[in-house]
């Protein structure tokens, strides 16, 4: 592992234990502006996870709409009341045993969810062609070489890492040429030496649109098998991730993206209830 997947694997795990102290900090805690604030620690570890993950839109929108909005909310609400000092009062509406056993339901169905529904892609897809007596496997990754890219997907940094694997070469193989083409984008192209197992080539400065590609197996005698999948598309290149997140969230992702609206409803319900004034008989 080089050194910058170990920093990186640090921070991550740093956020994610700062995100699991502020949420049990908010639970816990019978003083509501310490609630508050540490609700502010989850929200901003939050945002600092999808901006490790790359999704700088969404790490955007975490800290605009969550911090910048609701949790700014609910501290006015907090310095507003006139019942600060009870200090019991986050806490008075919720009885234990029902507050644990909801909390034990969503961390079943979180788990479910985690293991038997969600498709981690670590390894890419595999596209089988013929070509020249050789039974070639195309392989497609994100630009870090490693996070596998559907067929089909798109990609996010314009840069994609291609990849070819031939068990057994039906001839003397000692290069392979990359080729992707894209409308009338100048074609990129990249030869690596051939190696057994997966060999790998990197395309850089790809330009948005739809790609499709090729890899050409050759010799000291000259070409030995040509593969190339047979889809028109093979990937989409996508300057950000600002058009994947919509799409997705009017699409598949429609209703989860509205059951988070709850939250919003419920967090001003809550700086409602706090800022409202005591009405005596």
């Amino acid at each position: 592992m080089e050194a910058s997947d170990i920093v990186l694997n640090v921070i991550f795990y740093v956020l994610a234990a700062a995100a699991i102290a502020g949420a049990v900090a908010v639970a816990v805690s019978k003083n509501i502006v310490r609630s508050a604030f540490a609700l502010l620690a989850v929200l901003f570890s939050a945002a600092a996870l999808y901006a490790v993950m790359k999704a700088d839109f969404i790490a955007a929108a975490q800290v605009l709409i969550y911090v910048g909005g609701i949790l700014v909310l609910i501290i006015f609400a907090v310095m507003l009341t006139h019942r600060i000092t009870d200090v019991k009062l986050s806490n008075e509406s919720t009885p234990g045993p029902a507050a644990f056993c909801a909390c034990l339901c969503l961390l079943f169905s979180l788990v479910v969810v985690i293991l038997f529904t969600a498709r981690w892609q670590r390894e890419s897809d595999e596209v089988v062609v013929r070509s020249g007596g050789n039974e070639v496997f195309l392989r497609q990754y994100q630009g870090d070489g490693s996070t596998g890219l559907a067929f089909g997907g798109a990609a996010f940094e314009g840069s994609v890492v291609l990849g070819v694997r031939v068990d057994r070469p039906n001839g003397d193989v000692k290069y392979v040429t990359f080729t992707a083409v894209s409308g009338k984008e100048k074609p990129k192209t990249v030869v690596i030496p051939f190696q057994l197992g997966v060999t790998k080539g990197a395309l850089s400065d790809l330009a948005e649109g739809d790609w499709h590609w090729s890899a050409v197996l050759s010799g000291a005698d000259g070409e030995v098998a040509k593969a190339e999948s047979p889809a028109a598309r093979d990937f989409t290149v996508n300057r950000g991730i600002t058009k994947t997140v919509a799409r997705a969230l009017a699409g598949p992702y429609l209703l989860a993206f509205e059951v988070v609206s709850v939250l919003l409803l419920a967090a001003l319900v809550g700086a409602a209830f706090l800022a409202r004034k005591e009405v005596r008989e």
